[in-house]
């Protein structure tokens, strides 16, 4: 246990996101005696090719927090439909209101450059907050924080219209195992949609 707990605090689009770009560095944050909780901000909804809407949300947010139990973290799924985040002034007072409650001194999410309109979403709403959380007047219901988190963002291979440029890299082969098991708690996902979306659903093992 270090002498102050810092609470880590990553928003995803999806109800996976955080676990590919962060899952690692999340266990040995915890390991370190921090807390971490995972925010997907879609409950993922429409990600199936042959499933949808409630029925595919409660697996997926299933699939979150099995994850979340072998990360030892707090894992939140939003019920906003997949494909339709907007980075609306009412979606961050959403994103303010979950930073001032877990007290967050660290915040990671998507960049604004990607090929998901949720992940663009996400990367520009979650900057939007991340000074605003210090604004009493803002969203005035919950206490503001005296200091704005760090915000760090998750790798990413776009290049246009700014490459990725990493500042801090963090070795999880220690953990990667269990990462592995992490990824594989997201079957919806890692199993099916994704395989049949890339053309290789025929190659995955039964």
């Amino acid at each position: 246990m270090t002498a102050r707990t810092l609470s880590i605090l990553c928003f995803g689009a999806h109800p996976d996101d955080c676990d590919f770009r962060f899952g690692g560095a999340a266990m040995l944050y915890r390991a370190l005696g921090h807390r971490v909780t995972f925010v997907s901000m879609t409950n993922g909804d429409t990600g199936h090719h042959d499933m949808g809407g409630g029925p595919l949300a409660r697996r997926r947010r299933d699939e979150a927090m099995a994850s979340a139990r072998i990360a030892d973290i707090d894992y939140r799924v939003l019920d906003i439909h997949n494909g339709e985040l907007v980075a609306t002034p009412e979606l961050r007072k959403v994103v303010i209101q979950i930073m001032r409650e877990v007290q967050a001194d660290l915040v990671l999410c998507h960049r604004d450059h990607d090929y998901h309109p949720d992940h663009r979403a996400v990367g520009t709403v979650v900057q939007d907050a991340a000074y605003t959380v210090t604004v009493p007047n803002v969203a005035p219901l919950t206490p503001h924080l005296r200091q704005a988190p760090v915000l760090g963002y998750f790798y990413d291979a776009f290049r246009q219209p700014v490459p990725f440029v990493p500042h801090i890299a963090i070795d999880t082969d220690p953990v990667m195992e269990r990462k592995i098991d992490m990824g594989c708690c997201h079957v919806s996902q890692v199993f099916e949609w994704l395989p049949y979306n890339g053309g290789t659903l025929d190659k995955v093992p039964a």
